[in-house]
């Protein structure tokens, strides 16, 4: 795993769409989701940072848990928008950047116990739910692509 990193994130107002789901459902619900919203954010600005999955709960093959979908707008551009619109607070967050052979369940789930065990070692509180930020299309990525940080955000 590559080493844990930090960074500040600002303030954005974001599309949402969240679902209770089962990690059988998670990758067709995401892939939908994700495009439902990318069409709304075209309408009203377009999208002005790379879109991110928050897990308000750990997802199974056994357990639904709430995620929701999460894609940028530009601050101004929410008026009309046919989606669940939020801002998303500013934070700091620790990361990992991972590739797309890595983000495959189950294995994704050693990159987010490696985090917290790291965080927990180091007192290190989370603020809020972690999340997958992806800044490259995860589609059309090869599996030795980096695609996409695991992140907590972390006071």
């Amino acid at each position: 795993m590559s080493t844990i990193q930090q960074r500040d994130v600002p303030e954005q107002l974001v599309l949402t769409e969240q679902r209770h789901v089962k990690a059988a459902e998670l990758p067709d619900w995401i892939r939908a989701a994700g495009s439902r919203l990318t069409t709304a954010a075209a309408g009203h600005g377009g999208i002005t940072g790379p879109a991110f999955i928050v897990y308000h709960g750990p997802v199974s093959p056994d357990t639904e848990s709430l995620v929701e979908v999460c894609v940028p707008i530009r601050n101004g551009q929410g008026h009309g928008v046919d989606a669940a619109l939020r801002r998303e607070p500013a934070h700091r967050e620790a990361y990992v950047r991972i590739t797309k052979a890595q983000v495959q369940f189950p294995e994704i789930q050693q990159v987010y116990r490696a985090i917290a065990d790291d965080l927990e070692s180091k007192h290190i509180e989370t603020t809020d739910s972690p999340r997958e930020v992806y800044f490259k299309d995860f589609y059309t990525a090869r599996p030795s692509d980096e695609v996409c940080d695991v992140a907590f955000p972390i006071r």
